[in-house]
């Protein structure tokens, strides 16, 4: 999952030590960091401008984009992020 990335970065960052720091930093439940890390549920993009935020990045599109990425691949959809997360890339 490319989203769960960025929670680990996340953690990394703020050398958190477990799910509940990591929950607690960005204010939402452990059960979900728990179900992120494990694939059964894709960041909204309320978590994913959370996680931005605390990584301080200028653009959270690199997340966004990963949320819909993993959220397309989870429902058997092909995924037009990856297009865009490309060109993305190139541009910066």
């Amino acid at each position: 999952m490319k989203s769960v990335k960025y929670l680990e970065q996340v953690q990394n960052k703020y050398e958190l030590k477990n799910d509940a720091a990591l929950a607690e930093k960005l204010k939402i439940t452990r059960s979900a960091i728990s179900l992120y890390k494990s694939g059964q549920r894709v960041m909204d993009e309320d978590t994913c401008l959370k996680v931005a935020v605390a990584l301080k990045l200028d653009n959270p599109m690199s997340v966004l984009m990963a949320a819909g990425m993993d959220r397309s691949k989870k429902a058997g959809q092909k995924s037009s992020w990856g297009y865009f997360s490309r060109k993305l890339s190139k541009a910066g």
